[in-house]
């Protein structure tokens, strides 16, 4: 059966790193048939969270009219989310950090909405080629699963790379892409 996939990147290079595995994620799920929407996190306006309690008050998740709002309805519809990041201090890309805080309106009390994420995938890269440079975005990742009670998550987590094109050494493109194959 075909999933919603919910593809969210960080990367603001088109042809970088993070975005080239971000392609073949999708391409690898449509091949499968599977109905995907990427969200450009880096490339669009998204404010912070402000904690003011007023979630969905006038039907939009976030009382800050930004690019959130925009995505809100794949967010709902979406049984798989995939996080796609470059790591630059050893956590997520700004972008991609502001938009995990505004999933927040999906648990306060008055949401009163249940999101269908039943998987979760997190493809990272980084310059460094210790992999405990990985650390810190796996500890975040794993609070978005654990708060939405998601338990199936899969990690391509890629060491080494910064220049445009350094992605293209190894089998990481094709294991991104059979990664996305594999979503059914």
């Amino acid at each position: 059966m075909a999933k919603n996939v919910l593809v969210i990147t960080g990367s603001a290079r088109k042809e970088g790193n993070s975005m080239s595995l971000a392609y073949a994620f999708i391409k690898g799920a449509r091949v499968s048939e599977n109905a995907v929407h990427r969200f450009d996190a880096a490339n669009k306006k998204i404010l912070p969270c402000r904690d003011c309690e007023n979630c969905w008050r006038r039907g939009k998740p976030c009382m800050i009219d930004d690019d959130f709002n925009t995505v809100a309805p794949y967010i709902q519809v979406s049984d798989i989310l995939v996080i796609v990041t470059p790591i630059y201090f050893g956590g997520m890309a700004a972008s991609v950090k502001l938009f995990v805080d505004k999933l927040y309106a999906y648990l306060v009390p008055q949401s009163k909405r249940t999101l269908k994420i039943t998987k979760a995938y997190l493809i990272a890269v980084c310059e460094d080629k210790d992999m405990e440079m990985f650390a810190g975005v796996k500890h975040e990742f794993k609070t978005i699963l654990d708060s939405f009670n998601i338990t199936d998550a899969e990690y391509l987590l890629v060491p080494g790379v910064k220049n445009i094109g350094d992605i293209n050494q190894g089998t990481y493109l094709n294991d991104a892409f059979e990664m996305g194959k594999a979503v059914k």
